[in-house]
């Protein structure tokens, strides 16, 4: 059975210059991507959305966000404002489970100067 949520996703610091412009919107002074991610298994999870956004979202240099098997070091990913580094559940953070309408920011902490 697939499950489909819809997740609030945005893109700062530069990120959203990576990002194809027919999905981006400006809600409240913030660029952001409204998704519809669908699963396979138990339900979509991070792993999930960092693949969707690599295959479908990305318009240029995706290896400024996706790096082997997930973001790229430096990328600051907030799930629901919370930092998914600090969530201890016994899971891996890339499989931790997404619920319909739940916000995911992805950050760039690298910067030029």
């Amino acid at each position: 059975m697939s499950t489909k949520l819809t997740l609030y996703v945005e893109f700062s610091d530069g990120l959203d210059t990576l990002i194809k412009d027919e999905l981006l919107k400006k809600v409240d002074g913030r660029l952001q991507a409204t998704l519809t991610l669908g699963s396979e298994h138990d339900g979509p999870n991070i792993r999930d959305l960092v693949e969707y956004i690599r295959d479908n979202c990305i318009k240029r240099n995706p290896e400024l966000f996706y790096m082997e098997n997930g973001v790229r070091p430096g990328i600051l990913v907030l799930v629901n404002d919370v930092d998914w580094e600090l969530t201890d559940d016994g899971v891996d953070k890339y499989d931790q489970k997404l619920e319909n309408n739940d916000n995911v920011v992805f950050i760039s902490t690298l910067h030029g100067g």
